[in-house]
């Protein structure tokens, strides 16, 4: 029996709950190192499971303190530690220079070109631009030199760290999201409405929601009885508010589209995409931060998206340059706006069938099932 701890304080909930769900084997201890309010909405995914030891981090306890105490309890009892993230500032980073666990340590990385490429970084806010530089150089010198591999969040990520990086290490792969097969998932239509969900928070720079908005209302005049779109995310700051009250414009000419001022709960969201028919993202693929560093989602930052296709089964519209990596079958790319408004009337319209892309998105989805992922898991990573 082999002792797994996880160590999470910050955020990434949903994918601390994956990595728990992976690692909890019929021949492994787990024990999750967090902060009360991270367990508390954790409790949330796993109901009345327990199986899980946690540790968390006291009132009165600094997180310096508590990465100490994990660091103890890792010297006494684990043998492999996966820290799922060190959030880049130096509020946080040099909490994590001395920590230097005696067990197999594995660091999951999200964002390749900020931990890897980039020596330093320019952008319109200094502060912010000399605290990432001042944090690249403590991780570079200070902390990976510490862990055993790094872990990335999808395939194509651990493709570009290998051909574009200097890092020697091992690369592992553990996914956000897995698929849960005991979902009732159908692959054919009660009905001839097409149910489309935008899911993730309402940030203007992930997605083109103009784009969206504007092309979806020339469809509603058209076809507002075969189809509707969630908008599924709550708005933040100034630009998701902004496309809430555009939301409402369209909501108020009777068109069917709904979305949410608020949080959704987890109940709620799972419902919606479980009763969804194809999951519809306008991706800016090119993102960049108040950090003034780029990033690339699919190919140096990892994106939900891919993962909550997969998690229920649905298929995917994307733009042509997002990887898709082995959800190819499953997914329509688009190239230009012309091209966006065409694949959507052909599938209204039936020319593309949308049974068929949802067959194929089962089939793809039961490669990154649970017990495909676990075995994953004991070959590379508890047994290597």
């Amino acid at each position: 029996m082999k002792n797994i701890g996880i160590l999470e304080i910050h955020f990434h909930v949903k994918y601390l709950y994956t990595t728990m769900r992976i690692c909890k084997t019929k021949n492994t201890k787990l024990t999750v190192f967090t902060t009360k309010e991270i367990h508390s909405r954790i409790l949330t995914y796993l109901g009345k499971k327990s199986d899980y030891e946690f540790v968390l981090k006291k009132d009165n306890e600094s997180k310096k303190q508590f990465i100490k105490r994990v660091e103890q309890i890792c010297n006494e009892r684990i043998d492999l530690l996966l820290v799922n993230t060190i959030q880049m500032s130096c509020i946080n980073v040099p909490h994590y220079i001395k920590f230097n666990p005696k067990c197999k340590k594995i660091l999951t990385i999200h964002l390749i070109n900020h931990w890897l490429i980039r020596k330093f970084t320019v952008s319109l806010n200094f502060l912010r631009s000399t605290d990432v530089t001042i944090c690249i150089f403590l991780i570079r010198k200070f902390i990976l030199p510490k862990y055993d591999g790094i872990n990335v969040v999808y395939a194509p990520l651990k493709d570009y760290v290998e051909k574009n990086t200097n890092y020697k290490g091992k690369v592992f792969t553990l996914p956000f999201n897995f698929f849960d097969e005991k979902k009732k998932i159908t692959t054919t239509k009660k009905d001839k409405k097409i149910r489309f969900v935008m899911p993730g928070i309402i940030e203007t720079y992930r997605r083109d929601y103009n784009l969206t908005l504007e092309l979806f209302e020339k469809l509603f005049e058209k076809y507002n009885d075969k189809i509707s779109l969630w908008i599924l995310g709550k708005p933040k700051g100034s630009g998701g508010r902004a496309v809430i009250e555009k939301c409402k414009k369209l909501k108020e000419k009777g068109y069917n589209i709904s979305f949410s001022k608020e949080f959704i709960p987890e109940e709620k969201y799972d419902k919606i995409l479980i009763e969804s028919d194809i999951i519809f993202s306008p991706l800016n693929t090119v993102t960049k931060r108040d950090t003034g560093i780029k990033e690339i989602y699919g190919k140096t930052e990892g994106s939900a998206l891919p993962f909550e296709a997969i998690q229920y089964a649905k298929p995917l519209v994307v733009p042509a340059e997002f990887n898709i990596d082995k959800l190819k079958t499953s997914s329509l790319q688009y190239k230009n706006k012309n091209d966006l408004e065409k694949i959507l009337i052909d599938l209204i319209t039936g020319k593309i069938k949308l049974d068929d892309l949802k067959e194929n998105a089962l089939k793809n989805s039961k490669k990154y099932s649970l017990s495909v992922l676990q075995e994953y898991f004991i070959s590379n990573l508890l047994n290597n």
